[in-house]
């Protein structure tokens, strides 16, 4: 072909080329842009961007916070948010009993989310947590740690140093108060401290000398030359300097940080690769922890070996792990990473979410000074020796005293707090959820703050709804006179009546919707734990304190958001009681 032959050709070319590329760009473009499922309400503007609903949500600062206004929006109780660039959209599920129905009787359809064993599995790879319901391995990590929410675990070992803790934290108050001259002081970090402790010696048996808390009093010092403390009023904040935490305990608290840094990671396993091989101070963290770990276990291994009665959840495991290494015909393996990831969930998961419910409960008895005083009303009632002697009640006497509105206080502290702000489960077949189609694969998401459980129920074809969701609506329903949205203990009583015509204020968990450690089989491990800690805590600290009310600048904390729903600061003005 000659030249003039060939470039006569070349608009041609140019042009079929052109067209070629324009549909190879549409095909990808198209490819990266968010595709809805159908007949699920969305955001229609969401649906023509590649970062699909991720600009809303950043403006709004919080995911859980922005998926629980979504439904309502759309007054519907199906929504379908385009939170993960270039991947399915997730599904959330804005009805309550729903909710439950799908993750108390669907488990076949619905198992762990993929989002989920991503998030836990840079810490914990060989945890229940990263495992699916249907794999042989999870059932041989529940029979593992199955002893320690047993209610003689519970009672002989976690009690006594939940209350020893607790006891400890008083007095490292009583001191501050009196080293402030009753002027408000944070408290977020010792309730957070407190509750390390405590799952620390539940885990290893540590002794007491070995805890932050017995740190902070023997480091306690007013920082008096300091020029806030040495002008502040009655209201102002007065600080105390900060002991901090030991290294190994550090060493567990960057470790949970890293999970909830990987939640705001595009791609949680790819920043566990990273930052877990790159990052010297989660190298360091892991080091510390794999040496505390290992060094416990040995301690356990000895008490074995020389007859030592059981102390700790290290003891309950290693005995776990020989009985069942002997079913299976097989040498028990102490070290393996199926002990030491459920070590580290127990000792997290056990941490995080207790630790966030008693911080906000702090605050919320602190700014409603009536549930305040009919809490201690109650107390006192409840434990007539130990307002007679002047003195703490025993821990006896807190574990036996049937005390309903103390239930309440801690059931509505849990449902207002949200720890868990929601959990997800993922389609594992093709199915469908109130009359519309789930593919295998959808990530499904229950929120903690949604309608039907922190808002009024979004009303819709009840036809659509399981039968078992219907059924359990109408068995329990909801108390309308009392305001979703209000911090009222009442809403959990009832008064039963018995054959003698006499009447009884009783606790009941059934009268409202919560999802505050999720729902199901697959709900949060250590449930019993945080419900055994909260009433010993909120037992001691309303018998010994009078949490006064606080200026406006320091009584409504701000939330953020980590890997559980925490107040940014929480502060305390207390006043000792006088019997």
């Amino acid at each position: 072909m000659s030249w003039p032959e060939v470039t006569s050709s070349l608009p041609l070319q140019l042009l079929v080329g052109s067209s070629v590329l324009v549909a190879v760009i549409y095909t990808f473009r198209d490819a990266f842009y968010p595709r809805p499922l159908d007949f699920i309400p969305y955001n229609a503007e969401a649906k023509e961007r590649i970062l699909g609903d991720l600009p809303d949500i950043k403006a709004v600062g919080s995911v859980t916070n922005w998926l629980a206004v979504q439904p309502i929006k759309h007054q519907s109780p199906l929504f379908q948010a385009f939170v993960a660039p270039f991947g399915k959209p997730w599904v959330v599920v804005a009805d309550h009993h729903e909710a439950a129905d799908i993750c108390m009787h669907r488990l076949k359809e619905f198992d762990r989310a993929r989002v989920t064993i991503s998030v836990f599995g840079g810490i914990i790879p060989g945890g229940q947590l990263t495992l699916k319901s249907s794999d042989p391995q999870f059932r041989r990590n529940k029979e593992l740690v199955k002893d320690l929410m047993t209610p003689s675990f519970l009672a002989e070992i976690s009690a006594p140093e939940i209350y020893d803790k607790f006891v400890r934290l008083l007095k490292l108050w009583e001191c501050k108060t009196l080293l402030s001259k009753g002027r408000p002081f944070a408290a977020s970090r010792e309730i957070h401290h407190a509750a390390l402790d405590i799952i620390v010696c539940v885990a290893f048996g540590l002794e007491s000398d070995q805890t932050q808390l017995v740190r902070a009093l023997e480091a306690l010092d007013a920082d008096h030359d300091s020029e806030i403390n040495a002008i502040g009023g009655p209201d102002d904040e007065f600080v105390f300097k900060e002991e901090p935490l030991a290294e190994e305990l550090e060493a567990f608290t960057k470790m949970s940080d890293s999970v909830a840094m990987s939640i705001r990671s595009p791609s949680p396993r790819l920043f566990h690769f990273l930052y877990g091989n790159l990052s010297s101070v989660m190298r360091n963290a892991r080091r510390l922890a794999r040496r505390l770990q290992q060094r416990e276990i040995a301690n356990g291994l000895e008490r074995r070996r020389t007859g030592q009665a059981q102390r700790c959840a290290v003891d309950q495991i290693l005995a776990r792990e020989e009985a069942m290494a002997e079913k299976e015909g097989r040498k028990p393996d102490y070290y393996s990473q199926t002990i030491t990831s459920e070590l580290m969930t127990y000792l997290i998961g056990g941490h995080e979410t207790t630790s966030s419910a008693l911080r906000w409960g702090i605050s919320y008895l602190s700014s409603d000074q009536r549930v305040q005083a009919h809490l201690r009303e109650a107390l006192d009632q409840a434990h007539p020796q130990a307002r007679a002697e002047k003195r703490l009640p025993s821990l006896e006497e807190i574990i036996q005293a049937r005390v309903p509105y103390l239930d309440a206080v801690v059931e509505e502290v849990l449902r207002h707090s949200r720890p868990l702000a929601m959990c997800m489960r993922e389609a594992q077949t093709d199915t469908q959820i109130l009359g519309a189609h789930i593919p295998k694969g959808t990530t499904v998401v229950f929120l903690a703050n949604g309608p039907s459980v922190f808002t009024p129920r979004i009303q819709f074809d009840e036809s659509r709804q399981s039968e078992w969701a219907t059924s359990r609506r109408e068995k329990h329903p909801v108390n309308d006179e009392i305001d979703i949205g209000a911090f009222s203990p009442e809403r959990w009583l009832r008064v039963e009546k018995h054959e003698d015509g006499t009447e009884e204020t009783v606790f009941d968990a059934n009268l409202f919707p919560i999802q505050a450690f999720g729902l199901g089989p697959r709900a949060c491990f250590g449930r019993r734990l945080a419900y055994r800690e909260m009433k010993i805590f909120f037992t001691l600290i309303t018998w010994k304190f009078e949490l006064l009310s606080l200026p406006d600048a320091l009584a409504v904390p701000k939330e953020v958001f980590s890997l559980t729903r925490n107040p940014k600061e929480v502060y305390v003005k207390l006043r000792s009681r006088v019997y």
